[in-house]
């Protein structure tokens, strides 16, 4: 049963294999670490690790799995889009070792205490990876409230995972917005457009005792923590990593 492995209080330094790495679509690749010496990794849904470079700092990666049973393999998802170099340095640093060095597990914005609540999950790009693990581990609690996953990119091709969400959507019953900040004509797009908070506002009064999730650069999660709470939604139900690693 999920919660059976202690999470420990403090990252650790762990040894992982690469199990699978591919690309999911476009510049983002899925990765499949799996644990080096048969020692369960553990982690609460919507936490984070380090991966740990020859030279430079640690490159910091969502999990995008819920918290496993066995906790043998965990999920990444890395976007490397032409001229991001330290993105490319980790893709080739992953593909070349037979063993990895990772700090886990780290983050405060997670669902390791989940409140009885409506929750809704905010991603934009490849913050879609955390919002994953929450989504999922809530499946696997039998989470009593409706789930609300709003997942915003520029184009269409961004939804690098389309058919995951869309499946929630039918047989679990998540409501799912996607929404496309910069659609063109030849885009063929027919759904919700712009920022992806006004989404989210839009719809305020479905989401009535919600607690909000964000993943996505600095400027977009303060900008919908503003709007949020400016709606009139309590600031101590809205959790983003940004919070810590970057307060203002």
């Amino acid at each position: 049963m999920p919660g059976e492995i202690v999470v420990p209080q403090d990252a650790e330094q762990r040894l992982v294999k690469v199990e699978n790495l591919n690309t999911v679509a476009g510049d983002v690749y899925q990765v499949i670490l799996r644990s080096a010496d048969n020692r369960p990794l553990a982690w609460h849904a919507g936490q984070y690790l380090e991966v740990v470079m020859p030279e430079g700092a640690p490159c910091a990666y969502s999990i995008a799995s819920a918290t496993a049973k066995d906790g043998m393999t965990l999920e990444l998802h890395i976007q490397c889009y032409p001229g991001h170099t330290r993105a490319q340095e980790v893709i080739e640093h992953l593909r070349s070792e037979q063993a990895v060095t990772i700090h886990l597990p780290k983050g405060n914005c997670h669902i390791g205490e989940c409140p009885q609540v409506p929750l809704v999950f905010i991603a934009a790009g490849t913050g879609f990876a955390q919002m994953k693990a929450m989504i999922e581990q809530s499946f696997l609690n039998a989470h009593p409230c409706p789930l609300h996953l709003y997942w915003g990119v520029r184009r269409p091709n961004g939804f690098y995972m389309p058919s995951l969400p869309v499946y929630w959507a039918s047989e679990k019953s998540v409501h799912y917005h996607p929404v496309v900040s910069d659609p063109e004509a030849g885009d063929g797009w027919n759904g919700r457009d712009g920022l992806l908070y006004k989404a989210v506002l839009d719809d305020k009064e479905q989401l009535a005792d919600a607690h909000f999730y964000i993943s996505g650069s600095p400027d977009m999660v303060y900008s919908t923590f503003d709007e949020l709470v400016t709606a009139g939604f309590p600031a101590k139900h809205i959790h983003s990593d940004v919070f810590d690693y970057c307060p203002r």
